[in-house]
């Protein structure tokens, strides 16, 4: 997972480092005559404000992305906000000169986006709260967070971990923490990593600390380690292999 991809603005003459979310392999460009954005009424009466400077102007902008994959060539269509910031260039004689440009930051993507593969193996349960995750990955943070959680409970219950007990005739559902807590011996070593995303997706659904793009950033990529882990028995494979190699001291 590319994190820059996902929290880097774009200029509109500029490829995108988006993946296409239909095949994966190409990267999204703005479409020809497609971009349309316009300053916001806020930002056009700021204007005559003696301290005004290009820095203060706020965009709104609509456009359709096109993937770069010949074979693919699918459309994206995309809204957000934008801005107005400096960078550094040179003039026609070679000398340092500053300049201003336009560049603008998603707030939606229809299909949405997907910040990370997930294993084939992947149970739906888990694949349909990851993908609503991605969805609201731009726009709203916290409540993708707290998708990443209810996908973590869905993989405990895929496991047979169990949701709840009963006392007194009485059902009572089982904390996250606790059901984490019940895995078996041969999940010890990714215990470490179910906390952590349990923390991300509380913060998500309970805390009043503001989620950033960056928390959830950090629970795709131990989501898709764990995935990986539990799913895959990538590790088994790879312990697998090394034993035939080392059986015949060579290649196998």
């Amino acid at each position: 997972m590319d994190r820059k991809a996902f929290k880097l603005p774009f200029r509109r003459q500029a490829l995108t480092k988006y993946p296409c979310p239909t095949c994966s392999k190409g990267l999204l460009k703005v479409k020809k005559d497609s971009f349309h954005f316009k300053e916001t009424r806020s930002s056009e009466r700021a204007h005559p404000h003696e301290a005004w400077d290009p820095d203060w102007i706020e965009y709104v902008y609509g456009c359709l992305f096109e993937c770069t994959n010949s074979e693919c060539k699918d459309v994206i269509s995309s809204s957000g906000v934008g801005f107005v910031s400096e960078y550094g260039s040179y003039d026609e004689e070679g000398n340092p000169d500053i300049d201003w440009d336009d560049y603008f930051v998603p707030r939606y993507f229809n299909p949405h986006l997907k910040l990370f593969s997930l294993p084939k193996e992947t149970p739906e349960s888990v694949s349909e709260e990851i993908e609503k995750s991605f969805a609201l990955f731009f726009c709203d943070p916290s409540s993708s967070a707290n998708h990443t959680r209810i996908a973590l409970e869905n993989l405990l219950t895929h496991l047979k971990i169990k949701r709840y007990i009963t006392s007194g005739g009485r059902r009572s559902y089982l904390a996250l923490h606790k059901r984490i807590e019940l895995l078996p011996r041969k999940y010890e070593h990714v215990k470490d990593i179910l906390f952590a995303i349990k923390w991300l997706g509380n913060a998500g659904s309970h805390s009043q600390r503001e989620v950033s793009p960056d928390d959830v950033l950090d629970a795709y990529e131990l989501m898709e380690e764990l995935l990986a882990e539990v799913l895959t028995n990538k590790r088994k494979k790879v312990k697998f292999l090394a034993k035939k190699i080392n059986k015949k001291k060579g290649p196998k």
